[in-house]
């Protein structure tokens, strides 16, 4: 079935995977469980029914729909044919960027008005198989993707065929072979996830597609993972027992009471400092110490991370500054940002925009991001750190801070509160000012405090604080930006 030659792309490294592990399950979902064999079956079929249609070497094809299995099937296909593939989401946040050449869609979804797009059904899987012909292709494009958004507008960038292939192969220690049975809470689409369902294939592992713990059970699960907002909206109160072996989150700060909870259901908790830019990059575990509080210890992988001053300089521990990272499958640029492209992609470096610093521990501590400085009168303050110490206020369930202009042209801290049920703003808001003041500072603590329903964060929990103002000035009438 596969070349015996070295493997240049993901397509092909499964392809080799599945010619050594057969019979070995692939994907299990709670309607079908489908092994290594039959889901390189399904491959080349679905990458017979592309070529069919025309796609091969600089095609671009986009997918409108979720279908845990059609996404697989056709990323993989796409890399056998040495196209690339791009969510029709990442097309619509980032639109005129690139051009796709053919439009895919389930068969159930909708997508535009119909005209030229290729709609998948079964027959796709019943066609005849791609012989042979594998493309060579190792520069080319496999995935479009977008960035969060989190500071600003989405930035989108393409990662080739042979930087996903040497990120399916560094996260190897993640997903071993007929042993790691992998789940995420990510959506089928989500770059996080794709990433890390194509490791699982090129190596050997399982791929558990459900949110129902009982079925995990069932399984085998022992390597979970999700954002830290997703999955703290996922257990909320929730006590696992008995603990599941792992679980890795990502996206913003695990903060101590999160961690605390989680290492009530899992034996193994990993805070991942992660990006699309960076794949995966450094490894926090979260342990208990003997006083029963949370411990954080670094664990460094095959990335280069340090943190620098203004000038590029690697600080000693202990010191805060910039956080950059440099890996052999960094992505190149930004497609559609050459300012902040330019400014994140400097010398063989990512400078993620994180403020950072290690800690005793050799932990990598992220304090916020450059964009989370508020220059108050000449103080600068880390917002990031405030909104920190607000959430352990009792009566506030999340908090943000942000940047409200004055008349004078100076700038003051303003903070949305959600507020737990059953409190009064205005005694959390005193209560919380009261320790602010003691603890921070005059100047770090808010000068007004709104409730509001939710904070603006993007998916991954990250706080998109550039929309707060807006936000504001929209609930308060506001219209010159004078409070």
């Amino acid at each position: 079935m596969a070349p015996t030659e070295q493997a240049n792309s993901v397509g092909l490294k499964f392809l080799q995977t599945a010619e050594r592990c057969p019979d070995h399950l692939a994907i299990v979902t709670e309607d079908a469980m489908i092994n290594y064999e039959d889901l390189a079956d399904a491959v080349l079929r679905m990458a017979g029914r592309l070529r069919s249609h025309g796609v091969g070497l600089d095609s671009v094809v986009a997918l409108d729909g979720e279908d845990f299995l059609v996404v697989v099937q056709t990323i993989l296909a796409c890399s056998l044919l040495g196209s690339a593939w791009m969510a029709m989401k990442t097309l619509r946040a980032v639109p005129g960027v690139v051009e796709p050449t053919h439009l895919l869609a389930v068969h159930d979804t909708e997508c535009g008005d119909g005209s030229g797009v290729l709609r998948i059904d079964q027959s796709w899987l019943e066609g005849p198989k791609l012989e042979g012909n594998y493309a060579d292709n190792p520069g080319g494009p496999l995935i479009f993707a977008v960035t969060s958004g989190t500071t600003g507008t989405p930035k989108m960038l393409s990662l080739s065929q042979e930087k996903m292939l040497l990120r399916a192969k560094a996260a190897a220690d993640d997903f071993r072979e007929r042993e790691t049975v992998f789940c995420s809470l990510f959506r089928p689409i989500a770059f996080p996830y794709i990433t890390r369902f194509l490791a699982a294939f090129v190596n050997g592992a399982t791929v558990v597609q459900s949110r129902n713990i009982d079925f995990w059970r069932a399984c085998g699960v022992n390597h979970l993972y999700g954002s830290v907002k997703q999955v703290a909206d996922f257990m909320g109160d929730a006590v696992l027992s008995p603990k599941f072996p792992m679980i890795h989150v990502s996206g913003s700060k695990l903060r101590d009471g999160l961690a605390l909870q989680l290492l009530q259901s899992f034996d193994v908790v990993v805070d991942l400092y992660a990006s699309t830019e960076t794949n995966r990059s450094f490894k926090n575990l979260k342990s208990l110490g003997e006083d029963g509080a949370v411990e954080t210890t670094g664990l460094p992988l095959d990335s280069e991370v340090q943190i620098v001053d203004d000038g590029g300089n690697p600080l000693p521990d202990g010191e805060v500054g910039y956080v950059r990272i440099r890996n052999s499958y960094l992505a190149g640029t930004y497609l559609n940002a050459p300012d902040a492209a330019t400014k994140s992609f400097r010398d063989g470096w990512f400078y993620s925009g994180d403020m950072g610093v290690f800690g005793p521990r050799r932990d990598l501590r992220i304090l916020g991001r450059t964009g989370d400085v508020i220059n108050t009168g000449g103080t600068k303050v880390n917002a990031s750190a405030i909104d920190d110490f607000l959430l352990e206020q009792e009566g506030i369930a999340d908090a943000m801070c942000f940047e409200h202009p004055n008349e004078n042209g100076s700038s003051e801290i303003f903070a949305f509160l959600v507020l737990a049920a059953g409190t009064s703003l205005n005694d959390v808001a005193a209560r919380a000012a009261g320790q602010c003041r003691r603890t921070l500072g005059a100047a770090r603590t808010p000068k007004r405090m709104i409730a509001v329903a939710e904070v603006p964060r993007a998916h991954d929990g990250g706080a998109k604080r550039s929309e707060c103002l807006a936000l504001y000035r929209s609930l308060s009438g506001e219209k010159n930006g004078v409070g």
